[in-house]
């Protein structure tokens, strides 16, 4: 079987970004734990108020364009036209300076309802004033990033992402040291700010011609990259909404225990996994968008993408599946293990979203926005009725049984899609590697429901021990894992 040497460039890029997640993740259990310690919890609710207005208000204003700029960006860089690049470039920055003033409008206009909503009453209104600079700082960083993503400069924004935590960790503690809970806001303000100046290190690292271009050519040529946005944009208002409305239903027909576990047990499934899928976004929509115009080579690059996504996968979940009630022990208490039933069967899922993840990509790298808001308001209907279903019969372990189910249903609606709207098919390799996954985590979840703990470890950890190893011998195939191995020892030598 021959094998693209893409194959290396995925892994690496995933390898890379997968790190930096890593990292970041121990940034914030540091910058939380230090927090909760300076400030207490009123301090972090407190910050959390604030944090979740701004996320907001930048979701509603942002128009997706970073995201969506990263396609446009990719595609020029893909021609190795210069002045093209410089066009797509300016013409990304100009809409970038106009959604970070619309953040600062609406945050300034809004600022006593905001205060008013998130605290009760208006005496907060000046706080937001003051955190609407953040839209500035956040347009001037945010730009640089998205063209080092959007040009794959790999090894740049790796480096950038590490040392803006670090810069937005040590901009922040000293202020929360000395100034405790008052110290909330400017600490926000400042953590944007030293973002922005590790990013302006990396802007000498973005090259491209300067090219000069009317206001009328900037929305005309920035159409395209602000529809692609919106449609993002309303995606994620659309998740929240129906995160909000299942939410609500589980605390209206069951009880804020219920309410607890599940959210405890979400968040201990999409942190375990979601750095795969952060850090391999990173990589593969720019790569994706950069050859979505030849057939064969983002075809081959989806089924690439596809493996080494459940590969890696299988040895993440089967480690999750058979360690899920030291984990919550760990990360939460005791006293969130009935969580325990409903992540083993989300679980189950995973391998499945992984594909719907990959291949939703293509639709967005085609720019057949309203394809993609179809598929997406229908999945999510879907999703959130069978998770309404099946909690109101089967409890809390029936929310995990209809995301498996659901996940199921969204696979088969993308292979059809791209079936029938662009000839695509999975590889068999993509279709036995996800089988071979679901049956290796079917054992572990049978072994649990039939033998009991501890008795289930016993075989959970032969299931772990196969599993990683077949794994670890299909991406050598693919990456050649011995060759990386000797090529690192030989740089820890020298």
């Amino acid at each position: 079987m021959q094998k693209s040497t893409s194959y290396k460039s995925i892994f690496k890029a995933t390898s890379i970004f997968g790190g930096v997640q890593v990292f970041n993740i121990l940034v914030t259990l540091i910058r939380s734990k230090a927090v909760a310690v300076l400030i207490g919890t009123a301090g972090m609710g407190l910050n959390g108020l604030f944090m979740s207005s701004l996320n907001l208000i930048k979701t509603i204003s942002g128009l997706g364009i970073s995201e969506s700029a990263v396609r446009d960006i990719s595609k020029a860089h893909s021609t190795g036209d210069t002045e093209h690049i410089g066009k797509t470039f300016t013409v990304f920055k100009r809409w970038i300076w106009i959604t970070a003033a619309l953040g600062i409008v609406i945050t300034i206009a809004f600022s006593p309802l905001l205060s008013k909503v998130a605290f009760g009453s208006t005496k907060n209104w000046t706080s937001y004033i003051w955190l609407s600079v953040t839209f500035l700082f956040g347009a001037l960083s945010g730009g640089i990033y998205t063209f080092l993503r959007g040009t794959r400069q790999i090894k740049y924004l790796a480096q950038a992402n590490i040392i803006g935590a670090i810069a937005g960790l040590f901009a922040a503690l000293p202020i929360f040291y000395f100034y405790g809970i008052e110290g909330i806001v400017p600490a926000i303000i400042l953590t944007a700010l030293g973002n922005y100046l590790v990013s302006l290190y990396f802007r000498r690292k973005v090259k491209f011609t300067k090219v000069n271009i009317s206001w009328t050519e900037t929305f005309s040529l920035g159409k395209p990259m602000v529809q692609l946005g919106l449609s993002l944009t309303l995606i994620n208002l659309m998740t929240a909404a129906i995160a909000f409305v299942l939410n609500a239903f589980i605390s209206k027909t069951g009880n804020l225990s219920d309410l607890g576990l599940y959210n405890a047990g979400q968040a201990i499934v999409e942190g375990y996994v979601g750095m795969v899928f952060t850090a391999m976004a990173t990589d593969y929509f720019p790569r994706l968008s950069g050859v979505i115009s030849d057939d064969k080579k983002w075809k081959q690059l989806v089924n690439e993408q596809s493996e080494l996504v459940i590969i890696i996968l299988s040895i993440v979940l089967v480690l999750l599946i058979s360690t899920t009630p030291i984990l919550i022990r760990i990360l939460l208490s005791k006293e969130f293990l009935a969580s325990q039933d409903f992540i083993l069967w989300a679980v189950l899922s995973i391998p499945l979203k992984g594909l719907v993840w990959v291949t939703g990509f293509v639709i967005l790298a085609k720019g057949h926005n309203k394809l993609f808001l179809t598929v997406e308001l229908i999945t999510n209907i879907i999703l959130l009725g069978f998770n309404l279903v099946f909690y109101k019969f089967y409890g809390l372990n029936g929310l995990g049984i209809s995301i498996i189910i659901s996940y199921f249903i969204f696979t088969i609606i993308m292979i059809a899609v791209l079936k029938s709207k662009y000839q695509f098919n999975f590889s068999n390799d993509v279709i036995l590697l996800t089988l071979k996954s679901l049956i290796a985590l079917s054992l572990c979840l049978a072994s649990i429901k039939l033998l009991g703990y501890p008795n289930a470890y016993y075989v959970e950890a032969v299931i772990v021990v196969i599993t990683i190893s077949y794994s670890l011998y299909e991406l050598n195939k693919r990456v050649n894992l011995k060759g990386i191995l000797l090529y690192v020892k030989d740089k820890i030598k020298r």
